[in-house]
């Protein structure tokens, strides 16, 4: 299981930490995102170097949760111990130098760090089908695409196809789209009405997802409504109409949830 908290550093920046507790290994270790920030190094110093790793494995001391295994003794949140393992995922780019330093402090402090930044991110999706591919109108970027593929880079293994993290300059559009269409396991659809009034990418997006349904004879498409009726998706898809949906109304973490959990089933 899961467990989520916000830790502030001396450096007066607040932080989300996600503890994640293996009650069959008894072990805990830590997640964590670090949003850009104009000195990446000292604030990643900062989190190994002080108190923050006690101050978030405190918080187990406060779960009364205990492991519920046939035949295995029960296991309180309290009792798991601190396995080392820390990982910092961010949008900063480190230089070699201050990677080789941030790393040496936190194995002077006991911590197995991994700082997984841009180039991680970007030779992650390179290395892994994706399980997702996000499917939006541009004008829908800033306010719901990629809110919503930074709160599905929270859940573990999550790996989406998204055109920012996904395109390098030279690349064929064409083909890297058709490419992250045909491997990954599901299709995010945007449903703005900006999406629906797109008749170019969108459209063509649109068409070979559900092409690749008829021809699999499976179900791919995971529908995000936003702000849009049941009649305008009717309009533009009956067949759409039909799918049970995400509804953005909810917010990024709740629909980023409900993804998640679609596309493991």
């Amino acid at each position: 299981m899961t467990q989520t908290t916000e830790i502030t550093t001396r450096g007066g920046l607040k932080i989300p930490v996600q503890m994640y507790l293996d009650f069959v290994s008894g072990s805990i270790y830590l997640a964590c995102y670090l949003e850009p920030v104009p000195d990446p190094l000292q604030r990643c110093l900062d989190l190994v170097t002080d108190n923050t790793v006690s101050l978030v494995l405190g918080v187990a001391g406060g779960f009364h949760i205990a492991s519920g295994f046939p035949e295995i003794t029960p296991i309180k949140a309290a009792d798991l111990r601190f396995c080392g393992r820390i990982y910092i995922y961010s949008d900063n780019v480190l230089s070699s130098s201050e990677l080789e330093q941030l790393l040496q402090v936190a194995k002077q402090k006991g911590h197995l760090l991994e700082y997984c930044g841009r180039n991680w991110a970007a030779q992650h999706v390179q290395i892994e089908k994706p399980l997702a591919f996000i499917s939006y109108d541009s004008r829908d970027k800033d306010t719901v695409a990629k809110p919503l593929v930074e709160e599905l880079g929270r859940f573990p293994g999550c790996t989406v196809w998204y055109d920012e993290y996904s395109l390098k300059i030279g690349d064929n559009l064409r083909e890297s789209i058709e490419k992250g269409l045909q491997e990954c396991k599901k299709c995010v659809l945007v449903l703005s009405r900006n999406f629906l009034a797109n008749s170019g990418w969108t459209k063509t997006e649109f068409n070979s997802i559900f092409t690749r349904e008829i021809v699999e004879q499976s179900n791919v498409v995971l529908p995000i409504w936003c702000d849009v009726s049941r009649d305008e998706i009717y309009s533009y898809s009956p067949s759409l109409a039909n799918r049970v949906a995400a509804h953005w109304s909810k917010g990024a973490a709740e629909v980023a949830r409900q993804i998640y959990l679609a596309a493991n089933a």
